[in-house]
């Protein structure tokens, strides 16, 4: 009798245990950090880009922002310069924890390829600072007048959407040109080579060219492609340090408020760093919306993308693009 008291009583303990945990009063909760595992990183790996015209970054290197805002809780924060494919590669490789500049296409077709990240809030958005260029020798006077022509540009990148949104509108389509994909100082020097008779272009090369009458305008971006970067975080990073990606975001917000407040030095700041022109840069500065929500909108944009991106090969045909979207994007750190 004595014997089964007592296992009644474990039993009763035991109840009482999972009750606990399921409450979150007690046992921990498999979100919670494997044991072992610091409550805070040592340091926190953040990637980079001042190119185009990103004033934040710019700003937050040379007022250190960000290590002021980790250091009175003894975190670290190493900056990286990567663009482009070295980002995502560097998101793979868990060498960066988060990217504060990566172009959504970019982000789109590395989820869908297998490499966990969220996007966490908007960097920028410049539709207005990317633009189809002709030659001025190229003979090329419209969009249509590409047919059968070499257009230069980084392939996998918002740039090349945007081309192809382009030759789409004007009745063509991207097997009517001749797609040589290379970096985009490149792309403009080949323009000017008259080695290819358009090129797609991000400013501020885009408004060298311009003013340099070696290029004309066709199209820019806008109504075309969002023309956004993002940031991102690696999704394991985020789930085991959510209180870190939220500071990072608190930390870029404060970034902001401080240009917004400083403009002027902001820009002399970004001019300096990108070693560029100061009147040029508070030429481009309006181009370039520096704000940090995604709303519902800016979501549908994105599926919308997604969807444009799948029906030109970049994502597999099975690929659930609405889904897919769903689970990049987790705006829930930004407060």
């Amino acid at each position: 009798m004595k014997t089964m008291m007592c296992k009644r009583r474990a039993v009763l303990f035991l109840l009482l245990l999972c009750v606990a945990a399921l409450s979150g009063t007690g046992c921990a909760r498999s979100s919670d950090p494997a044991p072992g595992t610091p409550a805070k990183p040592a340091v926190v790996n953040i990637s980079y880009s001042t190119r185009p015209l990103n004033v934040p970054a710019a700003v937050a290197l040379e007022k250190h922002f960000f290590e002021e805002a980790f250091a009175a809780e003894g975190i670290a924060v190493q900056w990286y310069l990567l663009e482009g494919p070295a980002t995502v590669e560097a998101l793979a490789a868990k060498s960066i924890d988060i990217a504060t500049s990566l172009n959504y296409v970019s982000a789109i077709v590395t989820k869908a390829g297998g490499n966990d990240i969220k996007v966490i809030a908007s960097y920028n958005k410049f539709p207005k600072g990317i633009g189809l260029l002709a030659g001025t020798d190229s003979g090329v006077v419209t969009v249509a007048d590409l047919k059968g022509k070499k257009v230069a540009l980084q392939k996998g990148t918002m740039l090349q959407e945007m081309l192809i949104k382009a030759l789409v509108e004007a009745g063509l389509n991207e097997n009517d040109v001749e797609l040589i994909s290379m970096e985009s100082a490149d792309a403009a020097n080949a323009l000017v080579q008259n080695q290819v008779a358009a090129a797609v272009l991000p400013d501020p090369l885009l408004t060298k060219m311009i003013g340099s009458q070696q290029a004309k305008l066709l199209r820019n971006a806008e109504g075309l492609i969002l023309g956004q970067a993002v940031i991102a975080a690696r999704s394991d990073f985020a789930a085991q340090y959510p209180d870190v990606v939220q500071k990072v975001l608190e930390a870029e917000a404060s970034t902001l408020e401080w240009i917004d407040a400083n403009t002027d030095e902001a820009l002399e700041i970004m001019a300096a760093t990108n070693q560029m022109e100061l009147a040029g840069v508070r030429a481009l500065y309006p181009k370039f919306d520096f704000t940090l929500p995604i709303d519902a909108g800016n979501i549908d944009s994105l599926k919308s993308s997604a969807e444009f991106l799948q029906a030109h090969g970049f994502l597999k045909p099975e690929t659930d693009t609405r889904a897919l979207i769903d689970a990049l994007v987790d705006t829930s750190y930004l407060k």
